[in-house]
């Protein structure tokens, strides 16, 4: 039976901090690696953010070097899918998940990272810029902020090879794209259904604010915690983001309900003031200043 901790009390967390609960993350790794010490782990989730709760689940991250370090047979290991496997296990009652992401297959999501680099600093190429979605997405934002339990080194060494310190810029500039692009379908949406232009313009304003969450550094604004995670923001954040993350927090209430006319031409307004901050930041500047040159405001001039 899953039973609750006392790993969310605000004490620094630690392997041994771990197996004085219950969790005994050595173990875990005997059981699922043949070579522990060439690995290196990483505790993620609600508990490495600093927000866990007495019942949380313990999430930890295996950075399997090679292949034939993974014991394939141990039973209750799956594949999430091509590219990561994971496991399931209970400590003493507390539910432990472990994600296992080998070299070779997450090679790959390096490339891509690669390719971004270029793309954010060469505006140009910026509508070649890759997709990252998914379980990818995840790992690189649980590589930038997990803390490290076992071989710090490793885990540094694929931090620095996954370039996991560009994918705030990478957020920020894909989801400001994608503001202006979900705007347009809002807008073409309206004339057809208006309960449909609600919908894509509540997306629109999401893609804002994980734009302007990620430009404060935030990469883990998780679709279901969006609000959450806006609100825990503005506590922190500078007048002009706390000014942003007000008013997108505000049109996204609104558009549920309120005049859609008006909804859509706060959108768009929310959207050029993301611009003018953006435009301020070295990194995002030159990006912003190509998209905002193939960007056609349609109602700023509408009365």
């Amino acid at each position: 039976m899953k039973r609750t901790h006392q790993l969310s009390s605000g004490q620094t967390l630690t392997t041994q901090t771990l197996r004085a609960h219950g969790v005994d993350v050595e173990r875990i790794l005997s059981e699922l690696v043949s070579d522990p010490a060439s690995c290196g782990v990483l505790l993620t989730g609600s508990l490495a953010a600093g927000n866990g709760t007495p019942s949380s689940d313990v999430d930890l991250m295996v950075l399997v070097p090679h292949r034939t370090s993974l014991i394939s047979t141990k039973e209750g290991v799956r594949f999430k899918n091509s590219r990561f496997s994971e496991a399931l296990q209970y400590c003493d009652g507390i539910e432990v998940n472990v994600e296992l992401a080998e070299r070779g297959r997450v090679a790959e999501i390096m490339t891509w990272m690669t390719a971004i680099a270029p793309a954010l600093y060469k505006p140009s190429e910026l509508k070649f810029i890759p997709i990252i979605d998914g379980p990818e997405l995840r790992f690189l934002h649980r590589l930038r902020t997990g803390l490290p339990l076992m071989n710090p080194g490793l885990v540094a060494s694929w931090r620095d090879e996954f370039l996991v310190e560009l994918l705030p810029t990478y957020l920020t500039v894909r989801h400001f794209m994608e503001v202006h692009e979900y705007l347009e379908d809002a807008i073409s949406h309206r004339a057809v259904s208006e309960e449909s232009s609600r919908h894509v313009a509540r997306i629109s304003v999401e893609e804002a604010l994980v734009s302007i969450l990620a430009a404060l550094g935030v990469t883990s604004a998780a679709r279901k915690w969006l609000l959450i995670e806006s609100r825990k923001a503005m506590a922190t954040a500078g007048e002009v983001d706390r000014a942003l993350l007000a008013e997108g927090l505000s049109i996204h209430a609104d558009c549920a309900t309120g005049p859609l006319g008006e909804c859509l031409t706060r959108i768009e307004a929310l959207h050029q003031r993301m611009a003018q901050r953006m435009a301020a930041e070295p990194e995002l500047a030159r990006a912003v200043e190509f998209l905002q040159g193939s960007i056609d405001y349609v109602l700023e001039h509408q009365g």
